[in-house]
This record gives structure tokens, sequence and C-alpha cells, in this order.
């Protein structure tokens, strides 16, 4: 009995084994096949014109690595000022979508008021809406109302928006109705208890909120393109496309730029992606 038992012991163990290394490769192969663009961008941007056009295949490491493409960036357009407007913008927008949407998501679940539904309903229809069909309506209002070249003007479309009241309400609808009954019987005021409960208890969701628009806002084109004329407003996209178009220099130099530019995102992500995988996970139990 004992001999037979061995074998299937054995048998089961190493087919764990089996899956884990498996499930593992496969991992690493994925991340390898996600990461090798920017380890390429990196690579050549380090390299002289020369090298680079005389390279066959890939190569990881120049033979001779030279900063001079960053420094060229770095003379041929501001791209420090690219870089602050572009965190400014992200600033506004974010601070703006984490109020407001969250003291929506919070009315849609907590309280009862006529129309909710067809509300909520309403809200969710403007999110299959493509941002391109209402962005010249967008413009043609921001110059009426002489906001163009402003931060506050290419920031306003977006200070809300049906993604945000979206996973909040989601999240929120996980936090169970009798913890409010209990915070209203000790005296504590509805928004006591949006302040004390429930942003604590959705610190994941909001966070998970605030990267990902952080991302959509920095590599947002066009409509900065749009609202803005002048140089110090422009964003670091608008700067990026500087390199390929006006100010075109050669591809180590368009590379170093584009390495500056995703930098800051990579950082975001690598920072914040535990809370935007349990904001996106947690605001799913419950519909």
């Amino acid at each position: 009995m004992t001999s037979t038992a061995n074998p299937t012991a054995n048998k089961n163990h190493l087919i764990k084994h089996l899956h884990l290394f498996t499930n593992h490769l496969f991992k690493i192969l994925l991340g390898f096949i996600i990461v090798l663009p920017i380890i390429i961008c990196v690579s050549y941007s380090l390299m002289t014109n020369e090298e680079l056009m005389g390279t066959i295949g890939l190569r990881f490491l120049p033979k001779n690595p030279t900063f001079e493409n960053y420094s060229w960036v770095m003379r041929t357009i501001p791209i420090g000022t690219y870089m602050k407007n572009t965190f400014i913008q992200c600033g506004i927008i974010i601070a703006c979508q984490l109020a407001i949407c969250s003291l929506a998501a919070y009315a849609f679940v907590f309280f009862e008021f006529p129309f909710s539904k067809l509300l909520f309903t309403i809200i969710l229809a403007t999110m299959m809406i493509p941002g391109d069909v209402v962005i010249i309506t967008n413009y043609i209002q921001i110059q009426h109302w002489k906001l163009t070249d402003t931060h506050i003007g290419m920031a306003l479309p977006y200070l809300v928006g049906g993604m945000g009241i979206f996973l909040l309400r989601q999240f929120y609808l996980t936090i169970p109705k009798e913890l409010k009954d209990a915070a209203e019987i000790d005296g504590c005021s509805d928004m006591g208890y949006f302040f004390k409960v429930a942003v604590p208890l959705s610190v994941p969701a909001l966070a998970s909120l605030a990267i990902y628009e952080f991302i959509a806002i920095y590599n947002r084109y066009f409509w900065p393109l749009l609202v803005t004329n002048k140089d110090r407003m422009r964003t670091i996209q608008l700067g990026m496309a500087m390199l390929e178009g006006g100010e075109a220099g050669k591809t180590p130099h368009i590379l170093a730029g584009a390495s500056l530019c995703i930098l800051p995102a990579i950082l975001v992500f690598i920072v914040g992606q535990k809370y935007l995988v349990r904001g996106m996970t947690e605001g799913a139990i419950k519909g």
C-alpha cells in the first residue's frame, strides 16, 4: 500500500513543480518581451548615429556609450518646461478627479435620490463616447472662454470622468451598509463617514484611479496640441513630436528623448502597481 502511494505522491509532486516552473518561465518570457523595446531604446540612445547605422541585428550594449544624444535633446527642446507643464496637468486633473469622482460615487452608493439609476446609466454611456468625437466642441468652448494657452483650459474637459465614478462606486459597494448604520448611531455625519471611513478604506481604488489618469494625461497629445500655441505651455508629448518634426535629429537623438520621456511613467507604475492591481480587483468583487 505504501509502495503504491509513494510513486503517486512523487508524481503529483513532480507535476506541481513542473507546473510552477512552466508558469514562472512563461511570466519571465512575457516580461522580457514587454521590457525588450525599452532596453533597445535606452541602448540605442547611447550609441552614435554611425554606430547605430552600422549595427546588424540586436545589440544591447553600445561599443562606446555616449550621453551626447541626451545633451542634444536638452539643448534642442526645453524638456524641463515640458515636463513641468505635464506634471502640473497631472496634478490638477488627478486632484479634481479624486475629489469629484469619490463624492459622486459615494452619493450613488449611500444615498437614495430620484433617477439615480438613470443618471448612473448616462454616466456609463459617456464612457462609450470616443474622446475625439467631442474634442472640437471642447476646443470651441475653451476658445470662447479665452482659456487657450492656460493650464485650466487644458485640464477643464478632464476634471471628471465616468471611469472614475464607476471604479469608485464598485469599490464602495463592497463596504457593508451596516458599517454606515453603526457610524450614524454613534453620531457620525454623512461627510464624517465619507472622510473617516470611506476614503481610508478606498485608498487602493483612489491610487489605481490616480495611476490610470496619470498615464492617460502623460500620453495625451492631440488635445494639448489643439489648445496650446505658445512654446512655454507645451507638454512632453509635443516636445517629443518636435524631435521628429521641425527640430528633427537623428535616430539616437529621438531615442534619447523617448528614454527621458518614458522614465517618469515607468517610475509611477513601478511604485503604484500594487495599488493598481488591488484597486481593480477589489472593486470587481461586487456589481
